[in-house]
């Protein structure tokens, strides 16, 4: 941490890190910014392997400004074209005329079984339309989900089973919209709560059966109350989802930060972290990191970085450093790499500067291989050549992005409208999908999935507000009528940004005080929630 805290202040000090005036919130907002908007999230079933013409199922649209080869190609022969670098001239625009011609993998992720439809997705069986996951079996249309099973809408869900629209929860089953939940079962609609089973509607549970609105009531009195909640319909689905938004504004409480079983770690969405200051979703033995946004299983001595996994140490302004990722600079999307800086695409390399699509490659600079003595000596003179030019200590310009923002990570979290994505250098999707004269209006889908015919899985639905085609599956009518629940009405991803927007989350904390106490505390909560946030030591009193 140490030797970190003096690459901080020495970038801070003498390269400015592109801060000017700009405080070092703001800084930390634009690396992050950069970063996300290079982390790709639609699927996009329609195109072909720049490399063998064959059909595959990816991230990346065909309008992609690089080469898209199937992953397993790309790792049997890529071998992209090297450059001279000029270093009389700006490096950035030379290094994207490298990495334009340099091919790089559809997918990412590895050891999975029929999980064609998904990306950044590991260990996994038969999964379909699916991002950053780990371990999971039979799930569709989930977000950052691990070890999960036979559960759809999922969004940051762990060690779960039959789950619909659970939202950061965790060891629940058979839990039917449920937020901030853990080790709750047969229960729909809860916030916040804890071992809790066959309850409804209800907020900040501990230990409880058969509660109904927070009110306790015999099992007979609990499913009399319940008939008049059928979630086969989406009329009755969507209703108690207005009454669940009702509820957590109005009566539940919710506690300031989510910070757990963590040592000295300021930020939120931690857990089991040391030493970390200003991180979110940072969890599984985080050490020594600052200003990190989205990482779990022991990373450590990492700043201003984002998305990283599995064992990821010492890396600075890098997006989706992976599996014992080491020393990594201004870099997306390594692999297995070490020693790297200002590379992207690349898998088990080391001492890489300015590289694209390189797998297993050793001293390169521009993807042109050197000996060690000659790319040390060059990579000071590019190094110096890039303070001249301000462009040394910023991320890829955004030019580099390898999809539209409006699909990105960055446009997930903080959309922007085209003509501000345009001005930082940006591509936006720009036209809509046209409308299929096959597709039918969403609406027509029936309201009731035991309602429905098996036939409807042969047709196209069109989702007016998302401006996309989707089917519903065979799997989804299945899934539907076994959890009770109403069949898909809508394109996933707009579904997946919907419950991901029910975390609170901007990238920033605010001041506000605790209503019991009065405490001044930070809290990622909007502001309308206030009057119902509490400090930890208040939230602890009151519910246990």
């Amino acid at each position: 941490l140490q030797q970190w805290l003096i690459w901080y202040n020495y970038h801070k000090i003498h390269l400015g890190m592109g801060m000017g005036k700009k405080t070092p919130a703001q800084v930390v907002y634009e690396a992050i910014l950069s970063q996300f908007s290079c982390v790709r999230l639609m699927l996009q079933p329609n195109r072909m392997c720049d490399r063998t013409g064959k059909p595959i199922i990816s991230v990346f649209s065909e309008d992609c400004p690089y080469p898209v080869w199937h992953k397993d190609e790309w790792i049997k022969h890529a071998n992209p074209p090297g450059a001279d670098v000029d270093i009389s001239k700006p490096i950035f625009p030379q290094m994207w005329e490298v990495f334009r011609r340099s091919p790089i993998p559809h997918n990412i992720g590895t050891g999975n079984e029929n999980c064609e439809y998904t990306d950044d997705w590991w260990n996994s069986k038969n999964c379909y339309l699916s991002h950053r996951g780990y371990e999971c079996e039979d799930v569709r249309y989930c977000f950052r989900t691990m070890r999960t099973r036979d559960s759809q809408f999922c969004v940051f869900c762990f060690d779960s089973e039959q789950c619909v629209d659970a939202i950061n929860c965790n060891k629940c089953n058979r839990a039917i919209h449920c937020l901030n939940c853990t080790q709750c079962s047969d229960s729909a609609f809860l916030y916040d709560c804890r071992n809790c089973t066959q309850c409804f509607l209800s907020s900040n549970l501990r230990n409880k059966s058969y509660c109904f609105r927070n009110e306790q009531l015999s099992r007979e009195e609990y499913q009399v109350r319940m008939r008049a909640w059928d979630f086969r319909s989406r009329k009755t689905y969507d209703r108690a989802k207005g009454e669940f938004d009702r509820m957590l504004q109005n009566s539940a409480w919710h506690r300031a930060l989510s910070i757990d079983q963590c040592e000295q770690s300021t930020g939120n969405y931690l857990l089991e972290c040391k030493d970390c200051e200003n991180c979110f979703f940072l969890s599984k033995g985080a050490e020594d990191c600052i200003n990190i946004l989205s990482g779990s299983n022991r990373n450590r001595d990492c700043l201003d970085s984002s998305s990283l996994f599995a064992e990821t140490e010492l890396t600075y302004y890098a997006s989706l450093p992976q599996d014992h990722c080491y020393d990594i600079k201004w870099c997306h999307n390594t692999i297995q790499c070490r020693f790297m800086a200002y590379s992207q695409h690349c898998f088990q390399c080391e001492h890489c500067f300015g590289c694209c699509g390189l797998v297993g490659k050793k001293y390169c600079i521009f993807n042109k291989p050197y000996a060690p003595d000659e790319y040390e000596v060059l990579k000071r003179k590019i190094v110096e050549h890039m303070k001249t030019t301000q462009e040394y200590g910023h991320f890829f310009p955004g030019t580099f992005a390898a999809n539209p923002y409006e699909e990105s990570l960055a446009g997930f979290y903080w959309p922007l409208m085209p003509e501000e994505a345009k001005i930082l250098g940006f591509r936006s999707r720009g036209l809509r999908d046209e409308r299929s004269r096959d597709a039918t209006d969403a609406r027509m889908i029936p309201d009731r999935s035991d309602d429905v015919k098996e036939e409807i899985s042969l047709q196209i639905f069109w989702d007016e507000v998302a401006g996309r085609p989707f089917q519903v599956s065979a799997a989804d009518i299945e899934f539907a009528r076994n959890l009770y629940v109403p069949l898909p009405s809508s394109h996933y991803m707009r579904r997946i940004q919907e419950n991901f927007r029910r975390i609170p989350f901007d990238g920033t904390l605010r001041n506000t005080s605790c209503e019991n106490c009065a405490k001044e505390i930070m809290t990622s909560w909007p502001k309308y929630f206030d009057g119902r946030i509490l400090c930890d030591e208040c939230y602890l009193i009151k519910l246990y």
